[in-house]
């Protein structure tokens, strides 16, 4: 194409199965002639990165296809088979792995009893000799530096309710299979679930700073605009190293593709296939969760029917969800799975929009008039209130086909390019 040929510049789109293949046969001549990790020098763009992406691209549209109920010239099975192999390609390299990190590389201590073997991960200095990181960000003091520490730190960034109640107990079963769960304080809610959680929520069993003694230390957070809207405050990014917490001085790596997304795409796919197998399982989302030393995913889980898609899946299908939210948490995947799940009726549940139980307890660690006019009480419960505007009176609604599914065509672009259309949905 050259810049001047006004026949393809103003031409209407093509079919969304036409470009996809055309992005398949893009990943596919990648992942054939980039080089191996060894050769193409550390940072740099090598075949297993185009393997990754394209099992990214080839779950997402095949899922897409098939919840979207779409068609086309490549099947959903296609593309969900393609995604395997692409998969398979990375895992059968025998160059990645699913790593314990440990405080070594991060500067973080844990505190005993609770190791950070997967909140470590993210803080680590130096990505480029880690074995799940498939692409490193590459980051140097004083001459490429980021913002997250600070962002994480300072912005009040919160999780929901919903989130929380996402988490699994430690030997493998939801909240709804334990009588004896209880909320009424973070420290009854965090007793025996899943690791992951404490080590990405500011709790008391996870350090956030390193005191002026060298000494690390938990800080407890308030609940205000810039210091916690939810009472679950984000610390997955957060180092506890003062400097890595200044406007623009962060230097940790990150990961641009990491190893476990791989995994995950892999189990997803098969099971979408309806050919996922325990041995598939236990190479799988089983390494996850044997990182942080939980129980299994049998292939015959237990059914838990708390997360309503809109349509029924499959109990298996169902956790591999499940435990791609909670190990891909805030590493912004959640809204295009959503997207391609067609799974928008998942934000009519208020705990999406709800923080931490307010109970007399959870309420006695916070100064008075935190929570005055920011309580809410939905099924005989009270809750933290996240936004300024009540949406408890009349809900959240998602249709079924929500225009909010894609985004509106810039209206410049409608006006250079009359063969464009808008989205459907957003035509006013």
């Amino acid at each position: 194409m050259k810049a001047d040929d006004k026949e393809l510049l103003y031409k209407a789109r093509d079919p969304r199965n036409f470009v996809i293949g055309k992005i398949i046969e893009d990943l596919e001549f990648a992942a054939q002639w980039l080089p191996t990790p060894d050769k193409a020098g550390t940072g740099r763009l090598h075949k297993y990165v185009a393997y990754t992406q394209l099992s990214r691209v080839c779950l997402y549209e095949g899922t897409h296809m098939k919840y979207h109920n779409e068609s086309g010239s490549i099947t959903s099975q296609a593309l969900l088979e393609k995604a395997v192999k692409a998969a398979e390609a990375v895992m059968a390299s025998g160059l990645y792995d699913i790593v314990k990190a440990t405080d070594a590389g991060c500067g973080q201590q844990a505190f005993e009893g609770y190791p950070l073997y997967y909140g470590n991960l993210f803080i680590q200095e130096d990505l480029t000799g880690n074995k799940e990181c498939i692409l490193p960000r590459i980051y140097i003091k004083d001459l490429l530096m980021h913002w997250l520490g600070r962002d994480y730190a300072k912005k009040g960034l919160g999780y929901s309710k919903d989130f929380l109640e996402t988490f699994l107990f430690r030997d493998g079963k939801p909240i709804s299979a334990h009588k004896e769960y209880d909320d009424a304080t973070l420290e009854k809610e965090l007793a025996d679930r899943d690791p992951r959680m404490y080590q990405i929520i500011n709790n008391p069993h996870r350090p956030t700073l390193i005191d002026l003694e060298g000494v690390h230390v938990w800080e407890s957070q308030n609940i205000a605009p810039n210091q916690g809207v939810s009472g679950y405050n984000l610390t997955k990014y957060l180092s506890p190293i003062p400097d890595q917490n200044e406007a623009n001085s962060s230097t940790y790596d990150w990961f641009l593709y990491r190893y476990a997304e791989v995994l995950l795409n892999y189990a997803e796919a098969k099971a979408e296939l309806g050919t996922c197998t325990q041995a598939d399982l236990d190479k799988t989302v089983n390494l996850l969760r044997d990182r942080v030393e939980m129980a299994h995913l049998s292939i015959n889980p237990v059914v838990d029917n708390s997360v309503d898609y809109g349509y029924s899946i499959s109990p298996l299908l169902y956790e591999i969800r499940r435990e791609r939210r909670v190990e891909l948490a805030t590493e912004g995947f959640r809204w295009s799975d959503i997207v391609r799940w067609k799974a928008g009726k998942l934000l009519e549940n208020p705990k999406t929009y709800l923080g931490m139980t307010l109970s007399e307890e959870s309420m006695a660690n916070y100064p008075e008039g935190t929570f005055d006019g920011r309580k809410v009480t939905i099924g005989g419960k009270t809750y933290l209130k996240i936004y300024e505007k009540a949406l408890d009176d009349a809900g959240r609604k998602w249709s079924a086909n929500d225009k909010r599914y894609l985004n509106p065509l810039p209206t410049d672009q409608l006006v250079l390019n009359k063969n464009l259309t808008q989205n459907p949905g957003w035509e006013e």
